[in-house]
């Protein structure tokens, strides 16, 4: 958050639209058009401007920064190439009203996915104004809703808690209370999504505990909660069930308690939401990863199968799209196991789901790196010097590749390869983002891998023997693996 507020970035509206979907900015049209959330023309005209012509289409340059100045204001004096300072200013208080518009929006989008705020708000206007029949027929609907879906999580108890809490405001109203109460079933919805809460949150705080080499939780709060789960009633809930053995999971990685887990997962598959079997799943695809950290090859096939599931489930997609670092994982898993049309298919059958404005680099960089495994080194450069920035690590796994590219592709010694190298390796050492661990094996990565390729094309002082050695001493270093096979691969040394 530091970062970003460090940088001015005045036309935050087109990076807002940009992620709409061709139904919300329909949407979003007919709403803005609406005199009762907008009356400024001009505003109504920039956004239909902009959709025309700039979002998904174009970059919001300069030039065009002042062709959609000339459409949205044809009666002001007509810009040159570039906006002056006066015009640039009067464009952003539109696009400000603009900002607020689509605040504005996607707040009642929101009201119509969450229904435990939708039912909060309405209930509590509705009984203000002693609609008390009102009240009752959507209290019924809402109900009739909720019976309707076997699968209930946190939102569904959200809403249950919300719904009981508005019908004890009813019956206070209407002068009832003493003469009957809802308080016990208001009660448990409130016990079970505090429960589903608390232990969504512990979850969280052990997966970041896994890649995080300091312990910062306090988890006695955890303990405290224990004998309000153990009670009967929501000792055997199956989310509750599943959230326990998931921490349990995340506590040990223990086999027996994976499979458990696994058994326990399928056996409630229709009465857990979609959101968090995809969690659920996620656990335990963590635990395959730690496996095969500790060395237990065995389980890079249960990941590819957890994966096969997932995609049969179509848990894979999050919040309408395919997040960039589960597919990088995915495509890594699979090109590990040889699965490379898997991977290629994978690849395709997702890429309509990446956000757009990371789509195209993120197709390459996994086509890259397949084609990189399947050893066609000059189709995966070809793919990856067209990755732009996406994230960290997608930056660092791509520079890692394209350094391996050149590794494979030099028939003799580069100078431009070298200084490549030494880049990367500065980039490594001042990167912020990186926790000191992955910095230093990243960075023992570049190291090694320069000391190889000086050695392999006579260059530099170190021997085959010597590499070796340095390479078994350091703690962290990526792809270990690889490196050992390129040392392997060198003709002994004659020196």
């Amino acid at each position: 958050m530091k970062n970003e507020n460090k940088k001015s970035r005045p036309f935050l509206i087109i990076e807002l639209l940009n992620t709409f979907s061709k139904r919300e900015l329909s949407d979003f049209s007919e709403f803005v058009t609406c005199k009762y959330f907008n009356t400024d023309q001009y505003v109504t005209t920039l956004l239909a401007v902009l959709i025309e012509e700039v979002i998904h289409k174009k970059d919001f340059d300069k030039e065009m920064q002042a062709m959609v100045y000339r459409s949205v204001f044809p009666k002001k004096p007509k810009p040159g190439k570039v906006l002056t300072v006066s015009q640039k200013n009067f464009i952003l208080v539109k696009m400000n009203l603009l900002i607020r518009l689509a605040k504005h929006f996607l707040c009642h989008e929101a009201l119509k996915e969450n229904a435990a705020c939708r039912t909060e708000l309405l209930y509590e206007k509705l009984l203000e104004r002693n609609q008390f029949w009102l009240f009752n027929r959507e209290m019924k609907k809402d109900q009739k809703t909720l019976e309707a879906q076997p699968a209930k999580g946190v939102d569904e108890y959200a809403q249950q808690f919300k719904m009981e809490l508005g019908k004890l405001n009813y019956l206070h109203r209407r002068g009832h209370i003493l003469k009957e109460d809802n308080l016990p079933k208001l009660i448990e919805y409130l016990d079970i999504y505090y429960l589903l809460n608390k232990l969504n949150l512990h979850t969280t705080c052990l997966a970041l505990n896994r890649v995080r080499t300091v312990k910062t939780y306090d988890y006695m709060p955890m303990e405290a909660v224990r004998a309000l789960m153990d009670l009967p009633q929501y000792q055997s809930h199956p989310l509750i069930r599943l959230h326990r053995m998931a921490i349990n999971l995340s506590e040990t990685d223990d086999v027996e308690t994976y499979r458990q887990f696994l058994k326990l997962l399928d056996e409630y598959n229709d009465v857990i939401p979609v959101k968090d079997l995809n969690n659920f799943y996620k656990v335990a695809v963590n635990v395959c990863s730690s496996k095969i950290r500790e060395g237990d090859t065995t389980f890079y096939r249960h990941a590819f199968d957890l994966y096969q599931t997932m995609d049969c489930k179509n848990l894979l997609i999050e919040g309408n799209f395919m997040p960039v670092a589960k597919l990088k994982n995915i495509v890594g898993l699979y090109c590990h196991l040889n699965e490379f049309e898997q991977a290629k298919e994978t690849i395709e059958k997702y890429r309509p789901t990446l956000e757009k404005q990371h789509a195209d680099s993120v197709y390459h960089f996994n086509m890259g790196a397949v084609v990189f495994y399947q050893h066609d080194f000059k189709a995966a450069f070809s793919h990856l010097i067209r990755v732009e920035k996406v994230n960290i690590a997608y930056d660092i796994n791509c520079r890692i590749l394209l350094l391996k590219c050149y590794y494979e592709l030099d028939k003799e010694y580069d100078e431009r390869t070298m200084r490549t190298f030494l880049i990367s390796e500065r980039f490594v050492n001042k990167n912020k983002s990186l926790v000191s661990k992955d910095k230093k094996a990243y960075k023992n990565f570049v190291r090694i891998l320069i000391n190889i390729y000086n050695t392999r094309h006579g260059a530099g002082k170190m021997t085959k023997e010597k590499i070796k050695r340095k390479l078994e001493k350091l703690e962290f270093v990526s792809d270990k693996k690889w490196l050992e096979e390129k040392i392997e691969g060198l003709t002994v040394d004659s020196r």
